[in-house]
């Protein structure tokens, strides 16, 4: 009896390990699904994608099925291409752009990876037709070139150089709380780190007032003007490529009570070496007010209600 409960008890460790290998997916395994479910994309075949049953996927905060939405009006990558990938997470991640028809948007999506299928899929697209911080057309920051022009490499931190994954997003997170308390000096950034906004560059004007961070008088990604933004929500660290010491972080920012601007709901991609923000580039939407954002699990209802429900 002793020798048959050891059997099992050897039996069922050897289970669980083995159900616990089967969730793992390494680097080469993300890359492999990633490729396959961008290519499904840009196709326009879902079939071919490598979907879990229930797959869920939104774009910009709405839940798009199958052969809708990015699945029709992607006709293929576009000319600036990035992918990162979290193994401890199960997660990887394109950056840069997508061509449709003859116009390019600037994405950023994350895929979720579970027992050899892709589960999720959450889309970031900005178009240069989108609207602006108050809901006028075309108006929303967007530069190409600038993104070709400053999105850094994909690249293999040395195993010395590398913080780890912890450190990664408590740094992340300093960018964050400067918004939020109006205090550059919160910001672990190197002194002229870079922000771009869909390319567009949102630093390197002369800074106004005194008491604020910079470099040669002008601001960087460590100086906070006022943006209006009552908290920076969400901040949910979905991927943290520790052999790229990148950081991708899907957050809502959620503006001033009676403040006109929209919120903005925002993937930004940050690179980082020596224990600093080296640049950040957002790829993002303002949502209008009626819209359910992020729409994902745990559903923290960040959006206003309706003027005809208030």
């Amino acid at each position: 009896m002793k020798k048959a409960g050891l059997l099992l008890s050897f039996v069922s460790a050897l289970t669980i390990s083995s159900f616990a290998n089967a969730q793992n997916c390494d680097r080469a395994c993300l890359s492999a699904h990633l490729e396959k479910y961008l290519s499904g994309v840009v196709s326009h075949k879902p079939a071919e994608a490598g979907l879990f049953i229930g797959f869920r996927q939104t774009e910009n905060s709405v839940v798009i099925p199958e052969g809708q939405g990015v699945w029709a009006s992607a006709t293929g990558l576009g000319s600036v291409q990035r992918r990162y990938f979290d193994p401890t997470k199960n997660t990887a991640a394109y950056f840069g752009t997508i061509n449709e028809g003859d116009k390019e948007a600037v994405v950023a999506v994350r895929v979720k990876v579970e027992k050899n299928e892709v589960t999720e899929a959450e889309w970031m697209i900005s178009r240069q037709s989108d609207p602006g911080l108050i809901g006028e057309p075309g108006k929303t920051p967007f530069n190409l070139k600038m993104l070709a022009d400053t999105l850094p490499k994909e690249r293999n931190v040395a195993q010395k150089d590398r913080l780890s994954r912890e450190a990664l997003v408590a740094i992340t997170n300093t960018y964050f709380d400067g918004i939020t308390s109006k205090n550059d000096y919160i910001v672990k950034g190197h002194p002229g780190c870079s922000r771009y906004e869909n390319g567009f560059p949102t630093f390197n004007t002369p800074i106004k007032g005194e008491g604020h961070l910079g470099l040669d008088g002008k601001t960087d990604c460590r100086t906070q003007g006022d943006f209006g933004v009552a908290i920076v929500a969400l901040r949910d660290y979905f991927l943290v490529d520790e052999q790229a010491q990148i950081v991708m972080v899907n957050a809502v920012f959620l503006r001033d009570p009676k403040n006109p601007k929209r919120r903005n709901h925002f993937t930004e991609l940050f690179h980082l070496d020596g224990g600093k923000i080296r640049s950040v580039h957002a790829a993002f939407y303002y949502p209008a007010s009626e819209l359910p954002v992020p729409n994902w699990p745990p559903y923290n209802g960040l959006f206003p209600l309706p003027a005809q429900f208030q």
